[in-house]
């Protein structure tokens, strides 16, 4: 069954993302673009993310707590600004289905809009943001659900490692639905936590992995996904 972003009106949900060049840029937002910052997410690339109940569960041959100043496999050393260019993808209507567009050029009602094809039929994206200036929380590169477009991602707890203290790491952490909807936000690593990196819970199964807790405060293994 094929899955992909759907119109805000309906669900907002993310994905991880992004290559990285190294750039320095001082740019207009109304224009679309991003703000000043040392680095610039580009949209060719991207972070695979394994996917896949919500029981927690020690490290695979750890014990609790972690050990201090363990650096996970993610973490976001300081904010990055995303890339104001978004790729033209040929659209191709279905006059079967829904189709909310049917040129690039329908998507008018915000940044960088696209016409992409989802599950029924093809719907306007935009970039929500182009720097965590934009947002109140991290602005995810790439990290629209099923699209290239940015987000900011409304969960969380840090931006970069700093907010967590000397020592700790924030990390992107996947939701409820797993790698289904994506990144939900950044949270910070803590000596409590049951886990560090997705390969700390495959003692469990295939489908483990690492992710932020809210119920229990800290990061868990988890095997929650969804489907769609």
């Amino acid at each position: 069954m094929r899955t992909g972003p759907i119109p805000l009106g309906f669900l907002t949900l993310f994905v991880a993302a992004c290559g990285a060049r190294t750039d320095t840029i001082d740019l207009d937002r109304d224009a679309g673009t991003a703000r000043d910052s040392g680095v610039i997410i580009t949209r060719d690339g991207g972070v695979d993310l394994d996917g896949g109940t919500r029981d927690g569960g020690p490290r695979d041959g750890g014990e609790f707590p972690r050990d201090a100043g363990e650096a996970p496999d993610r973490h976001r050393p300081e904010a990055v600004a995303c890339d104001m260019t978004r790729p033209s993808p040929p659209v191709v209507p279905n006059p079967n289905s829904m189709d909310e567009c049917a040129a690039h050029t329908d998507c008018t009602a915000g940044m960088n809009g696209r016409c992409l094809e989802m599950r029924f039929g093809y719907v306007c994206t935009y970039d929500e943001c182009f720097s965590d200036d934009d947002c109140s929380g991290v602005c995810e590169c790439n990290g629209g659900f099923g699209s290239d477009a940015n987000v900011c991602l409304r969960q969380g707890d840090c931006n970069v490692d700093a907010d967590c203290g000397a020592g700790n790491f924030c990390s992107p952490s996947f939701g409820d639905c797993g790698s289904f909807s994506g990144t939900i936000g950044y949270f910070c690593h803590t000596p409590q936590d049951d886990c560090v990196n997705d390969s700390d819970c495959t003692s469990m199964g295939p489908q483990w992995y690492c992710r932020y807790d809210p119920l229990v405060a800290r990061w868990s293994c988890s095997d929650a996904q969804c489907a769609g």
